[in-house]
């Protein structure tokens, strides 16, 4: 007589705490590595129950939740008032103990930008009864009127004078002029782009000067961010070649910067926030000397020179930065212009 055997039963996926072990031991719940301590060895999971009760699930969280404000807030008070610690120990292989620098780089800069948002409003930008901005409107539009003329003057790739016989009012005249002229003393394709461009600018702007403002302020701070994250790589060559001789790789000087970057979106929310409070203003000017001072005792304590040779390259790294970081603006501005 033929035996029926029993249907298997299938596997529990809560499984119970004496099945999570194997020959070698203990194993983890997540990927199956042998345990040899409190953390897998291999994915980094905590040695915690497969199945919790509402008392562990507080617990848990609770004690992961101080674990994580115990490593932010040490790493935010060496950040502030340790220049240069952070990164020596960092680059020394204690990382564990400080909150990794691109977590905090996208977490700061988040705050930095939101604060930023609630403080600059393009929307505020209003006309007065007869049609016309206020003064300090009027100015941002007499400089990007400026602006407007100085891109005209391009020929090339050099700043030369247009031809005084350009008088053109539209595009449509323009293009006529320019089919009128021998093609020797046409403008070139940049020089033809850019005249055509600001005709159609100057010719939208009539009435619409606060649209015109708001229109080019809002892409170039929507940018900002984007420049200053591509500026980082820049900042950490400058420091690369100044310290050439030194026995750093560039990825160290990269985590010097992403700490200083960290540290500088941290006092530019306080300086921001300090702005908006009358009888705080002094404390923003505080902060922005410390900034500069900051840096220049993380440079003497990571790279250990003497004074005068560290103050040297602090002047030269933030005198090639700010090169950048005008340049970067006018690009942005340029960019903000050819999209109007």
């Amino acid at each position: 007589m033929e035996t029926i055997e029993p249907t298997q039963q299938p596997d529990n996926p809560k499984q119970p705490e004496q099945e999570r072990t194997t020959a070698q031991g203990k194993a983890c719940l997540n990927c199956g590595t042998p345990l040899t301590g409190k953390f897998c060895g291999s994915c980094g999971q905590k040695d915690l129950p497969a199945r919790q009760d509402l008392g562990d699930l507080i617990v848990n969280f609770i004690s992961s939740f101080f674990s994580f404000e115990s490593k932010f807030f040490k790493t935010f008070k060496d950040l502030v008032l340790k220049p240069g610690k952070i990164v020596n120990e960092y680059n020394a292989g204690k990382r564990e103990t400080y909150y990794h620098p691109a977590r905090m780089y996208v977490f700061l800069s988040f705050i930095f930008f939101l604060t930023l948002s609630f403080v600059v409003n393009t929307d505020e930008i209003e006309v007065g009864k007869n049609g016309d901005l206020n003064e300090v409107e009027q100015n941002k539009i007499d400089s990007i009127k400026n602006g407007v003329d100085s891109v005209r003057r391009i020929q090339g790739l050099k700043f030369e004078p247009v031809s005084d016989d350009l008088e053109a009012e539209t595009v449509e005249q323009y293009d006529s002029m320019q089919t009128a002229l021998p093609e020797e003393k046409r403008d070139n394709f940049i020089s033809r782009y850019f005249n055509r461009k600001s005709l159609e600018v100057e010719s939208k702007s009539k009435g619409k000067e606060t649209e015109l403002v708001r229109g080019m302020l809002d892409d170039m701070y929507s940018n900002i961010p984007q420049l200053i994250f591509f500026l980082m790589p820049i900042f950490a060559l400058f420091l690369k070649l100044l310290y050439v001789r030194r026995d750093f790789y560039y990825s160290e000087h990269l985590i010097f910067t992403i700490f200083y970057y960290d540290f500088a979106y941290l006092m530019g929310t306080f300086i921001i926030l300090c702005q908006q409070v009358s009888w705080l203003e002094w404390l923003g000017y505080v902060l922005y000397l410390w900034m500069f001072i900051f840096l220049y005792k993380s440079m003497r304590k990571v790279y250990k020179q003497r004074r005068f040779k560290t103050f040297l390259k602090f002047s030269m790294v933030l005198g090639l930065f700010f090169m950048c970081v005008i340049l970067g603006a006018a690009g942005l501005a340029l960019v903000a212009f050819i999209k109007l």
